[in-house]
């Protein structure tokens, strides 16, 4: 019995990832019926079952890691709105989560303008996608002729001018706000600017749990619709929320046509009051976007009453805050 040349037949018909076709099985049984048994007992010992039935191995643990920084390619570049690209990162694995919380953040660390390791935090797009990461990036123009200053610019300026197949490092996550599901019967969620990333990512946590039941009121504030980041993704998770979710958009400039998610002007105590209703212990409002929006809507909620508030990024704004894109208090929403 040539154990020998059938082992070599084995090897080949298993082939790399370690798995024989039922035909190269059936072949080599009609050659030797007894190797092909024994080769599959020693497979079955040896292999996972979940390699077995599912034919891989357990997903991969998870990417981030708050202690090193780890680095993603980009894939993908889209234009979200005129001043806003839409960046797509792959991960190692096609099966991997990012690992970040809703409501957390990461940091980035790109070089910019020959400086290296810029770091600034941004609240991804979406927490629960495998495989990938989307981050929305504003850029913003410079001042008197010159190109822009702020660390927060900078790296948004460069983070703008990257090629698919170009890499950036991130880690974390970092943040002081941690959701709870279930906790709540109703969240009020106040988005401004780029903070609608944070905000939206929390509104798919919620929706994406079955035994989450609580109510979501996102209101949107943007100058206007040309300045409406996710608004695709908003319609369609309110569309498929079975009621749960409720979108407004707050915008400065009336647009030609005005629907029924569409409120004009500031988001003032009265709009607020009316998509969360009375203060509640049952209700969680979270607030997030520039620092005058934050300082603003924060007030508003203090003479509403309600005091079951959470602001994403109510650390300082350096490297070490969940940081929004924008940080021009003059600019209250972009």
């Amino acid at each position: 019995m040539d154990f020998s040349s059938n082992m070599t037949a084995f090897q080949q018909a298993a082939g790399q990832n370690g798995m024989a076709s039922f035909g190269d099985l059936s072949t080599m049984y009609q050659d030797n019926a007894y190797f092909v048994w024994a080769a599959l007992g020693a497979t079955v010992a040896a292999v996972p079952l979940s390699t077995l039935v599912f034919g891989s191995s357990k997903p991969p643990a998870p990417f981030l890691s708050s202690e090193e920084w780890k680095t993603i390619t980009l894939t993908k570049v889209d234009q979200e709105t005129h001043d806003v690209k839409r960046l797509t990162f792959k991960l190692p694995h096609k099966k991997q989560l990012l690992g970040l919380p809703a409501g957390q953040c990461l940091k980035v660390k790109a070089a910019t303008f020959g400086k290296a390791g810029i770091e600034q935090a941004f609240n991804p797009v979406s927490t629960e996608t495998p495989g990938e990461v989307v981050l929305l990036v504003k850029a913003y123009p410079g001042r008197h002729g010159m190109g822009p200053t702020h660390p927060e610019h900078l790296i948004g300026t460069s983070l703008h001018k990257l090629q698919v197949g170009q890499t950036i490092e991130i880690k974390g996550p970092f943040g002081e706000f941690t959701y709870q599901p279930g906790q709540y019967k109703s969240v009020g969620l106040l988005a401004g600017g780029t903070g609608v990333t944070a905000v939206a990512s929390l509104a798919s946590t919620i929706l994406n749990n079955p035994e989450d039941t609580a109510k979501v009121s996102l209101l949107y504030a943007s100058n206007s619709m040309k300045d409406v980041m996710l608004k695709s993704s908003l319609d369609a998770m309110a569309a498929g929320s079975d009621g749960k979710l409720k979108v407004t958009h707050v915008l400065n400039e009336a647009p030609d046509d005005v629907s029924a998610d569409i409120s004009v002007g500031l988001l003032e105590k009265e709009t607020i009051s009316q998509a969360v209703g009375a203060p509640s212990k049952d209700t969680l409002l979270v607030v997030c976007g520039p620092p005058a929006f934050v300082a603003h809507q924060t007030a508003n909620l203090a003479a509403l009453g309600h005091d079951n508030v959470v602001v994403i990024d109510n650390m300082p704004r350096t490297v070490e805050g969940c940081a929004y894109l924008n940080t021009d208090a003059d600019r209250r929403f972009k």
